[in-house]
């Protein structure tokens, strides 16, 4: 594997200039079309094609020999059990590289584009990302061979990320969320009813009820109303039912 760890440190820098400067072109894009986005959105569109890059360049780097046998294989465990009986320690990197590799994407969309949010779309999107892989290693034809094994591997591994990212990303959205209201009432009257004060005129009365922030059955109300001089004036009450 010394041959690939060299390629791939070699370009790994340009990888990470194309990324930072495809997450420039957007951000200016974005704010020629009048779009003002945040720091976070950047610096995911960063990640993102970063680990875009990551992806090409390791399925894509040349291997120095080319592939004994059929370029393409299409039976389970066919590429990794012989590995294993023979080097056990290059098989595993080999899984492990595998299953890792659409991780860092399948967590990074969702949080970048709402499309992406359900599991199985991140799925079905690892399924086709993976098979179009394969398709052009054998296609390209420098020394890969387009495997089956891949393929799952590739796919399982985005599906758990993606179930794990979802769990998570539940859990901080039910932790992060405070309901102000479910109902609300809004009343307005006009001048000259009982509830103004003297010297003013009602203009409206906004009534918000049951407040889980402060307590069950709990009731605020905010009056606008404008006094004989032109002022408006803004007055609060709140209330808890017993």
């Amino acid at each position: 594997m010394g041959w690939w760890w060299q390629a791939f440190s070699a370009a790994a820098p340009w990888s990470l200039l194309v990324a930072a400067a495809g997450a420039g072109v957007a951000e200016f894009v974005a704010r020629l079309s009048g779009k003002r986005r945040g720091p976070f959105v950047v610096a995911l569109d960063f990640a993102l094609l970063a680990a875009l890059s990551v992806v090409l360049l390791i399925v894509f780097v040349p291997a120095p020999t080319a592939a004994r046998g059929s370029s393409v294989s299409l039976h389970l465990l066919a590429d990794v059990l012989p590995v294993f009986s023979d080097r056990p320690q290059l098989a595993l990197f080999q899984l492990a590289g595998n299953v890792f590799l659409l991780m860092p994407l399948a967590i990074l969309l969702p949080v970048r584009f709402g499309w992406a949010k359900p599991v199985s779309r991140i799925v079905l999107s690892a399924f086709l990302v993976s098979v179009s892989i394969e398709c052009l290693q054998v296609w390209q034809d420098a020394g890969r061979v387009g495997s089956l094994d891949d393929v799952l591997c590739n796919t399982a591994g985005a599906a758990f990320a993606a179930w794990c990212a979802s769990r998570w990303r539940g859990r901080t959205a039910t932790a992060g969320n405070v309901r102000v209201w479910h109902r609300s009432g809004i009343e307005v009257r006009r001048s000259g009813v009982a509830h103004a004060r003297r010297g003013q005129r009602l203009i409206g009365r906004v009534t918000l009820s049951d407040l889980p922030p402060l307590a069950e059955g709990a009731t605020l109300e905010i009056t606008l109303s404008e006094s004989d001089g032109g002022a408006l004036l803004v007055s609060a009450q709140a209330s808890v039912a017993a």
